[in-house]
C-alpha cells in the first residue's frame, strides 16, 4: 500500500492498487491526481447524493471462487438516469469492475483486443470480435459523463467527464462495454451474476431494509 498526504489538506490517501492514478480525499473531497510519488489537486467532487446502493467502498465479495474488495467508485449519468461502476481489487491486482444498474450485476475487465471498432463505425446490430472473449453484438450506446466518483481509481474520473458508452451482448451471461472518451478507447468484458452469488460482505445499512 502506497500512502501519500493529499496537497489540499494534509490528509492521508492510501492507494492499495498499483494500477491506481486517481483518487478523492476523503476530507476534503479534493480529485487528486498521483505522478510517482506526488499527488497533483485537480477540483473538488461534489457531495454524493444517496441512491440506494448496498454495495460501499470496503465490501467484499467473491467471483469464481476468488475474493474481491471494492476500493473506489465512478458514478455515471445519461439523460435518462445513472448506474454505479465499482472498481474491485483482487488478489493478483488487475483491475476489475463490478457494474451496477437496475438491479443488475457485472464484473468484468479491460479488453485487450485489437479489433475495437472506430468511433464513427459504430451503431445498434453492429457485430464487435472482441478477441479472445468472442463476439459480441451492439445493443444500446448513449452520451455519458462522470456524475461523482470516490476512493481511488485507475483513471481520471473528474466531475463531468464525458464519454460514449457502448452496451455490448454476448453468449448466455456475457456482456461487454466499449468507453470512447477524447483521450482513449477502452473495451471491457465480462458476465453477469445473481446478487447472492458474489456473497457480499460489509453492504450498506439501508433504512428500511
Amino acid at each position: 500500500m502506497l500512502m501519500l498526504n493529499c496537497p489540499s489538506c494534509g490528509a492521508e490517501v492510501s492507494f492499495r492498487s498499483k494500477a491506481s492514478v486517481f483518487a478523492v480525499c476523503t476530507f476534503c473531497r479534493s480529485s487528486l491526481v498521483r505522478q510517482d510519488m506526488n499527488l497533483e489537486d485537480i477540483g473538488k467532487m461534489s457531495e454524493l447524493q444517496d441512491d440506494m446502493t448496498p454495495l460501499q467502498i470496503g465490501t467484499t465479495g467473491e467471483f469464481e471462487g476468488e475474493r474481491f474488495e471494492i476500493i473506489g467508485r465512478v458514478k455515471i449519468g445519461y439523460d435518462e438516469g445513472f448506474w454505479n461502476e465499482w472498481y474491485a481489487m483482487f488478489g493478483d491486482d488487475e483491475p476489475w469492475w463490478l457494474a451496477e444498474a437496475q438491479g443488475f450485476y457485472a464484473i468484468c475487465m479491460e479488453c485487450k483486443s485489437r479489433w475495437i471498432p472506430a468511433r464513427e463505425k459504430v451503431k445498434p446490430g453492429l457485430t464487435v470480435n472482441l478477441e479472445p472473449q468472442g463476439k459480441f453484438q451492439v445493443v444500446d450506446m448513449k452520451e455519458v459523463r462522470c456524475l461523482f466518483s470516490e476512493g481511488e481509481l485507475p483513471l481520471y474520473a473528474t466531475k463531468g467527464r464525458q464519454s460514449l458508452s457502448v452496451d455490448l451482448s454476448g453468449d448466455k451471461d456475457q456482456m461487454g462495454t466499449i468507453e470512447y472518451s477524447d483521450d482513449t478507447i477502452r473495451a471491457f468484458c465480462g458476465v453477469y451474476q445473481d446478487f447472492d452469488d458474489y456473497k457480499f460482505r460489509n453492504l450498506r445499512s439501508i433504512d428500511g431494509w
